[in-house]
């Protein structure tokens, strides 16, 4: 099995309200980092033309697997790659890893879907996205 190469990270501010009765970052929040990972990645990549205008993506799918707790103390960072890219649809792979030690907390699989916001339908994935995706990950597909 390949290993992900990530080329993009976004820091996570672990919040007090983050933590549960255990002491951990509840998992449900930890998926919510996992979405700023993702927002991060589009904002940066996409230069927040994946905001505007009636083209988007959206998730379609998502799996997550927590590996370990994360504490209020922990230093941590989201890394996101876009893995596969089919004609409507992608799929990212993403990390919560602390920043000290390397060790991946959780890891989550999504696909998404090109999306027209009018008309709610899936649409072929706009080749200009194709092209700053290919740059970022530092491949073709």
């Amino acid at each position: 099995m390949e290993e992900t190469s990530f080329y993009h990270s976004a820091p996570v501010q672990i919040r007090f309200n983050d933590i549960d009765g255990l002491g951990h970052v509840n998992n449900t929040t930890i998926q919510e980092y996992f979405d700023l990972g993702r927002m991060y990645y589009m904002r940066d990549v996409f230069t927040n033309t994946i905001f505007s205008g009636n083209a988007t993506l959206i998730v379609a799918s998502i799996n997550t697997d927590f590996l370990s707790p994360i504490y209020l103390k922990d230093e941590m960072e989201v890394k996101t790659a876009i893995v596969h890219l089919g004609n409507k649809s992608l799929r990212m792979e993403q990390q919560v890893v602390n920043c000290k030690s390397g060790e991946v907390k959780a890891i989550c699989k999504s696909v998404m879907v090109g999306f027209h916001k009018e008309t709610e339908k899936a649409i072929v994935i706009k080749s200009e996205w194709r092209d700053l995706i290919c740059k970022q990950e530092q491949r073709t597909f």
